[in-house]
This record gives structure tokens, sequence and C-alpha cells, in this order.
């Protein structure tokens, strides 16, 4: 199992500073309502790291496109709340959402290289924020570009700032992506996959910044991962999700040290631990289910090795809803819940 940080940190506030409510996103497609975003709830406090892990396809990056309202056509956010600092952004005018996005709430995309502009040199994408956000003049900007640009470890600014987004590196690129993101010093940041396709390396330097920046500027930051060694080292919370609901939620030592849902578990026997010898890792058999055709009871039923040894007819039968277990501890699985049928059952969508 990956090593886990020895505590967590002291400096979190205890305010929240996003509240993400019974969000729900779907899509139209010629098979029918595909529901991406299923009902999911997640809290973030300032100066904390909220993980979200799950496999492809499980809801990820829609829920922090949901959050942004950046969700694509023909996909559309149909219930929720997303509030910050109690502000409703769902709620807010394309205008007042604008003012927000990119200044108190930024995201950093999956792939630099279709999300920064390949006409415009990377200075000028960067100068824009803050000409947008903070009403700055073209001098003032490009001074606060070069600034940011060397706050995320490029070397040269001056001159980078005259690059366009296809001569710079990967990891270059993901560095100007982080610095349009925390430009303005936004109060959270949504960081999707930002080490994908980068080397070992690299994706150490781009934790490690991310990490300096949170304690220069006190950001909140979900980060978007699907890699639990990752988790293990930037998180404070997890919440994993399976077909587009959170299974469960905890703070990440207990999630690694004491995981109840099975989806969890199975997840946490595929990584390979440090020391221990093994013929092979585990694999979940089968796959998620498609969105337009869930199965009755637990969208993770059919998969579950846990189903087929006790053989619990709820679990194919009923939903089960997120139950508390414990101290900030939620999980969504019969087995795990109390003994009562009804007691944690989840309504359906119609």
């Amino acid at each position: 199992m990956p090593l886990i940080r020895g505590s967590m940190r002291e400096d979190v506030m205890t305010q929240s500073i996003l509240e993400i409510r019974d969000l729900s996103t779907e899509f139209q497609t010629r098979s029918g309502t595909a529901r991406a975003v299923d009902k999911v709830s997640m809290t973030l406090k300032a100066g904390e790291t909220l993980c979200v892990v799950g496999e492809s396809g499980c809801g990820k990056s829609i829920t922090a496109l949901s959050v942004m309202g950046l969700v694509p056509y023909p996909g559309k956010v149909v219930g929720g709340e997303v509030l910050l600092d109690g502000a409703d952004l769902r709620t807010m005018t394309p205008k007042q959402l604008a003012e927000v996005r990119g200044n108190r709430i930024s995201m950093i995309f999956q792939d630099p290289s279709s999300s920064l502009n390949p006409v415009h040199t990377v200075g000028r994408q960067i100068s824009e924020v803050y000409r947008l956000h903070k009403n700055m003049g073209k001098r003032e900007a490009e001074a606060a570009a070069i600034k940011m640009l060397a706050a995320v470890g490029i070397p040269d600014p001056e001159r980078r700032m005259k690059a366009y987004p296809h001569e710079m590196s990967g990891g270059m690129a993901q560095r100007v992506m982080i610095a349009m993101a925390l430009a303005c010093q936004p109060e959270v940041l949504i960081a999707d996959e930002p080490t994908t396709a980068l080397d070992v390396t690299i994706q150490a330097q781009i934790l490690d910044l991310m990490r300096d920046l949170q304690r220069d500027f006190g950001t909140a930051i979900i980060l978007i991962t699907h890699d639990l060694g990752v988790v293990a080292e930037m998180a404070d919370h997890v919440a994993v999700m399976y077909a587009g609901q959170v299974v469960e939620r905890a703070d990440v030592h207990t999630l690694f040290k004491s995981p109840k849902h099975p989806y969890t578990q199975a997840l946490l026997r595929s990584v390979p631990v440090l020391g221990e010898e093994t013929d092979m890792l585990e694999v979940i058999d089968g796959r998620v289910p498609q969105l337009t055709h869930l199965p009755e009871g637990c969208l993770f039923a059919p998969r579950c090795r846990a189903r087929r040894e006790t053989d619990d007819p709820r679990c194919t039968t009923i939903r089960p809803a997120l139950t508390e277990l414990g101290e900030d501890h939620l999980c969504r699985c019969w087995l795990a819940a109390p003994a009562d049928p009804l007691a944690h059952r989840e309504e359906q969508p119609a």
C-alpha cells in the first residue's frame, strides 16, 4: 500500500469554502438518458486537498466541469447546488459566473495542448487573466504574468512569455496552465489529472509545485486522479466515484487503512505494494455499466466479489444510499450498512 503522509496538515481551516450538494448531470443520447453525475455531494475546506478517484468513465471529470459550469453539449446539469462561500454558482448569470470563474475558482484541465490557445503566446494568455479579473493595464499585466511564470518554475520567464504553446514541452505547458489557473490566487483550484502523460520526474515536480502554491496562497484543491499513489501523497480527504456516484468518502488515513466499499477495496488491491511479492495484481472483473442501462440494485453489484460471496439479495434489488459509518466516513454499500433493508434505500432517478 502506498505510503500515506504522517499527519494531516494542522493549518487546514474548519470553514467550508465549497459545498457541492446533490449535483446531477445528464446527457441525452440515442440510447436514452445517461446520468453521468448522480446526486454527488462534497465539501471542501479552505487549505484542504480533496482527491476524487475512480476508473475512467466514472464521472470524475464531468463532476468537475459541472462545478465550473462548463459541461459540453448535449450534457446539462439538472439538479443540485454548487456553493462557493454560500453563493450558488448555478443561479448566477453568465456575467456573474465569468467574474468568478478563473478568479475565485479555477481549473487545470487534463490536456494543456487542447486547453491553451495555439495562436496566442503564453504570455498573452496569462496576461489576459489579469486584465480581465484584476483590471490591470497591459504592462502591469505582463509584469504580473512574468512573475507568475517564475513562481511555477519556468526558467527565463521573460523569453517564455513570447513562446507559443507548441514550442513548449508537456511539463512546461502544464506549468503554464497552472500559472493561468493560479494567476488570481483563487480560493478553489480544480485539477483534472494534472500529471497525465508526463514522465515521473515531471509528475513529482508538478505535485510539489501544487503543494508549494497551496501553502503560499492557502488555496483549497480538488484533485482528480486515478493514481492512488498521488492520493496517498496529496489528499486530506478522498471521494471514490463509480458510475456517476460517490460510493465512499473518508479522510485519507481511514480510506487506506479501513476501506469499506468493495470497489474501494478492489482498487487498493490492484496497486503494487513495495516489498511484497505477488504473481499477479488483482483485476476488477467486468466494466463500468452503461449509464443508460444501469443495474436495478447496487451499481457495482455485477462486478462485486463480496456480493457473490455473501449472496445478499439487497445488492441486486435495492439501490443503497450513502450511509454514515463513522465520523466523516460515508459508504454506499449494503454489506457495510445496517441490516434494515429500507433504512438506507435510495430512490432511483426517474
